[in-house]
């Protein structure tokens, strides 16, 4: 039975191969180097950046966009920025940006690390009056000094995890239970008093108003620049909302906040709330890109929604306050795109896959995986978001696509990683700056050169979001832990830093090496008219935090292109 239902399988994946070739053009050409060069009458004046922190989703994944639509994106010396648990040097931050903006076309501004010099140094800091009044004269000299700079601004409210600098886990636990009660009594609906009265008792007066108070300030930060929206000073804001839950206090604030831009009468493509925070100057940045493309005539990418099971729409995942169809919704509104009603009709489909073993998502895989087939025979650009519940490879769809010998390389985006959020803005970003970037493109080199950057971003993502965050990660800390590092989410850089930086490139490539040699992978796959195919992803990687949970991993693909 199971090598008749092998038999079937390969059938079907052959049928969609000769499908895909009698329907396209023949290549009988030579494979020739993909042009990566930017051609000299392209050259832009670049696009300054302040990244929310130095991890490499908040910095290195914006100038690899910029890559996509050939904008160079400028971005603070690393001296500048915090590094783990150290902030950065906000005085020195606000200097560099003050003696830079004027090379710049525009500026993507993180007031996180302008004011408190990191993500997760804002999670901890007090923000006063004083500390408030002088962003504002800051941001309004800016502006003032440089009127032809638009800025665009985005600053991440508190998430309802209590802070570090509240110590006990008894207590942090009760704080945390009292906020979700005070989040439902807020949103009016019933809570139990005497459990709100147990958890209060058990909660420090100090610890109390340490948490309440910051939630305040952040709230009193965000009506400030919202008034720099409304007053012309930031050309865009976009709040963001970090690890969300459904009740919360940090809800009942956005709900002022909120009210607040309903008040002023700031339309949303000046002024957004939105669910994440890592991904949000990406998104930033194809906002931008929709932008240009509107003033070259062009329309912003219609964009449908998919499912690998209808009900993924409405599952809640880790760290979210809403569902992933709000989610994906909200992401698409942001870059100003619009949603279609069928692949038919669209430019781009967002196809998300949220695996979860207790929901029994397993069997949706295979079917996935052909609907996906079916899709990139068709030429439809596809965005995959790849979720897991549970953060396992066998969640996953990935996969079932090499296994199923889809053309993975045909993808126009890909993510899988950390939350919701995360991944659904940053595969919705990259396949949006790929739109605009063939949209825009006037020669071959620049289809080619937009082609090879994308691709780079492609394989970055899946050799991070699956083979490192679902496979390798779990190697590591198990060898770590085997030598006697108790904690490996805070490596000790004099003893072990090299070590396992050595067993991460070791099993990664190894990963790599094993993915390559799949017919997924080889597979030439055709993309605005030109048959490519990825040689080898050539993945670098090294940890540049002391922990395990992110690495910094850069991606050089080796594609060709097949000449006519």
């Amino acid at each position: 039975m199971k090598q008749s239902f092998g038999m079937v399988t390969a059938f079907l994946a052959l049928s969609l191969l000769l499908f895909h070739f009698a329907f396209h053009p023949t290549y009988a050409g030579e494979w020739q180097p993909l042009s990566t060069a930017m051609e000299d009458g392209a050259v832009r004046r670049p696009i300054l950046l302040v990244p929310l922190d130095s991890r490499p989703p908040c910095g290195a994944f914006v100038v690899n966009g910029g890559k996509i639509i050939g904008r160079e994106v400028m971005t603070p010396p690393s001296e500048l920025m915090d590094y783990y648990s150290m902030a950065g040097d906000t005085a020195a931050m606000r200097s560099w940006v003050a003696a830079h903006i004027h090379e710049a076309d525009a500026a993507i501004l993180s007031v996180d690390q302008l004011l408190s010099g990191s993500l997760l140094a804002a999670r901890e800091a007090h923000i006063s009056v004083e500390d408030i009044d002088a962003l504002t004269a800051y941001l309004r000299d800016l502006h003032a000094a440089h009127p032809d700079v638009p800025l665009h601004a985005f600053y991440i409210l508190p998430r309802a995890i209590p802070q570090d600098g509240i110590e006990g886990w008894r207590e942090r636990r009760a704080l945390l239970a009292y906020a979700r009660l005070l989040g439902r009594a807020g949103a009016g609906l019933s809570v139990d008093a005497e459990e709100m009265a147990r958890l209060r008792a058990e909660i420090p007066d100090a610890d109390l108003q340490k948490y309440l108070a910051h939630f305040d300030e952040s709230t009193a930060l965000a009506a400030m620049l919202i008034t720099l929206t409304e007053e012309g000073t930031l050309t865009r804001l976009v709040l963001g909302q970090d690890d969300g839950e459904e009740f919360s206090v940090g809800n009942l604030k956005k709900a002022e906040l909120s009210a607040l831009l309903t008040q002023k009468n700031i339309a949303p493509e000046r002024a957004m709330i939105v669910h994440g925070a890592d991904e949000i100057a990406l998104s930033m940045l194809a906002r931008m890109a929709i932008d240009d493309l509107r003033a070259r005539g062009g329309a912003p990418p219609r964009i449908s929604l998919r499912y690998a099971r209808d009900d993924m729409a409405d599952a809640v995942f880790p760290f979210m306050a809403v569902s992933n169809d709000v989610t994906a919704r909200e992401k698409i509104s942001m870059l100003g795109s619009t949603l279609a009603p069928d692949d038919a009709n669209s430019d781009l489909t967002l196809f998300i896959a949220a695996g979860d073993n207790d929901a029994d998502t397993l069997g949706t895989r295979t079917p996935s995986a052909a609907a996906i087939h079916r899709l990139l025979s068709a030429e439809k650009s596809v965005a995959l978001v790849d979720l897991s519940r549970h953060f396992r490879a066998e969640e996953t769809l990935l996969p079932m696509l090499t296994e199923k010998n889809v053309p993975v390389n045909a993808l126009t985006a890909y993510a899988g990683w950390n939350t919701a959020s995360n991944a659904i803005g940053t595969a919705v970003a990259e396949a949006v700056l790929y739109h605009c970037a063939m949209k825009n493109a006037a020669t071959a080199e620049e289809r080619e050169r937009a082609a090879a950057a994308n691709l780079a971003f492609l394989t970055g993502r899946m050799a991070e979001d699956e083979f490192y965050l679902k496979e390798t990660i779990d190697r590591v800390n198990d060898a770590l832990r085997r030598a006697g590092y108790a904690n490996s989410a805070d490596l000790d850089l004099t003893r072990n830093w090299r070590w396992a930086n050595d067993l991460l490139m070791n099993d990664l490539s190894r990963c790599m090496r094993s993915y390559e040699s799949t017919a997924a992978f080889r597979m030439p796959v055709i993309q605005n008219g030109m048959m490519l195919r990825v040689v080898r992803s050539n993945i670098t990687a090294y940890y540049p935090w002391p922990r395990t949970f992110e690495v910094r991993l850069e991606s050089a693909p080796v594609v060709e292109r097949k000449m006519p």
